[in-house]
């Protein structure tokens, strides 16, 4: 064979190898472009961001992508929920939510803490039995359904203190503290009441505050 047919062969050659490498980088870039437009939802509890014994459920997109068309649905026994004073109607599938965008959540009021703690026909401490709730989500253009179970018990959450946010007491304090040297005295009188903190729990039926040095008030 002269040197025109081995030339003929290795250009045959890279020929191919370059269609390859072309099929692979354009299937790479198509998995690329379809990751960062995933969308993934999540369930979770979250304290009500009042401090005012609130518990929350929230759905958060954590993907890369926005949510579309988002359905929720709480898949534990009807009379679980019923035994239970909520706040939140947890009978029906809501939806659909129109978008959650990529790094977003929405956050529903679900019950106050304490109440969860304690059923309406006894007088013994029971905490609501865990439940699931299912999401369904679609990408932005509509495809790419998905639907997922999550798990949601509060138990963990009984006794442990601190739980409730920052009250706005001591977020006027913060602002004050703020504000600089022109506020004085009225800085000083009010920065003493920087020392209580709030210490409930979910399972707590009335406002529990503690001194900076963890006293009972």
């Amino acid at each position: 064979m002269g040197l025109d047919g081995i030339a003929t062969i290795l250009s045959g050659f890279s020929t191919v190898a370059i269609a390859i490498l072309t099929v692979f980088l354009w299937r790479e870039n198509r998995l690329l472009r379809k990751a960062g437009s995933e969308p993934s939802l999540v369930a979770y509890f979250e304290p009500h961001p009042d401090g005012t014994g609130g518990l929350n459920i929230s759905i958060a997109n954590i993907g890369t992508g926005p949510a579309r068309n988002v359905y929720f649905q709480f898949l534990g026994e009807s009379e679980h929920f019923a035994r239970y004073d909520l706040i939140l109607d947890c009978t029906t599938k809501r939806g659909p939510i129109t978008l959650i965008p990529q790094g977003e959540k929405i956050s529903i009021l679900f019950a106050i803490g304490f109440q969860l703690f304690k059923p309406k026909d006894t007088d013994s401490k029971e905490p609501m039995p865990p439940f699931n709730v299912r999401l369904k989500w679609t990408s932005l253009n509509g495809a790419n359904a998905k639907s997922e179970d999550f798990l949601l018990d509060v138990k963990p959450y009984a006794d442990l203190p601190g739980l409730i946010n920052k009250p706005y007491l001591l977020k006027i304090v913060d602002s004050i503290n703020g504000v600089g040297k022109n506020v004085g005295k009225l800085n000083n009188d009010v920065k003493h009441l920087s020392n209580l903190i709030e210490a409930n729990s979910l399972e707590n039926p009335v406002v529990k505050k503690v001194k900076g040095n963890n006293e009972p008030i």
